[in-house]
């Protein structure tokens, strides 16, 4: 009976270590466009205001948020209310001793639109700097050639800076408090 009840348990333990051995990682969430495919964060925030006074205030986040404007502004329309964009964000990988080192950039497309009493965002078209496109949508694919669990990791990399992108213009875009000296 004890022979049994200690094979039962060696065999348990081996299914439970393979199970987890070959137990592939979770992909993060990243938002994807149904349409382009591309990995897109966009919503379209309701702001009290005409669409110069948001774009105005767009601008100066912009201003604020980046050290070097005339290499991230691509394009301005204040007509339309349109600020077009390309910065980047820095990914980094894991080493054995568990330090990070910096592994690359990973560009993408950033755009501003002002109407009245909202403004919309859309941040896509990210793309790992290298000597021809590398988007990072391909991270995604677990069946291409070179495909490495670390590559999730970078997918969250990108996600929590562009949350944090996306929490400063949401901050940046409120009206300034205007300070009474009541005296």
């Amino acid at each position: 009976m004890k022979k049994h009840f200690l094979t039962a348990i060696v065999f348990f333990i081996s299914i439970v270590a393979f199970a987890q051995k070959n137990e592939s990682p979770t992909p993060p969430y990243l938002p994807i466009d149904e349409r382009t495919n591309l990995v897109t964060y966009q919503d379209v925030v309701k702001q009290d205001g005409t669409p110069a006074v948001l774009y105005e205030r767009a601008m100066e986040w912009v201003k604020k948020y980046y050290k070097n404007t005339a290499e991230v502004i691509k394009n301005t329309d204040p007509q339309k209310g349109i600020i077009e964009m390309r910065s980047n964000v820095r990914i980094f990988y894991k080493q054995k001793d568990g330090t990070l080192r910096y592994k690359n950039v990973v560009y993408y497309n950033f755009k501003i639109e002002c109407r009245d009493n909202r403004y919309r965002y859309t941040i896509t078209n990210f793309n790992e700097k290298a000597a021809g496109p590398a988007p990072i949508e391909n991270w995604f694919n677990t069946n291409l050639s070179g495909w490495t669990p670390s590559q999730y990791d970078y997918l969250s990399q990108i996600d929590e800076q562009i949350k944090e992108l996306i929490n400063s213009l949401e901050e940046g875009m409120l009206p300034a408090e205007e300070f009474i000296d009541e005296w």
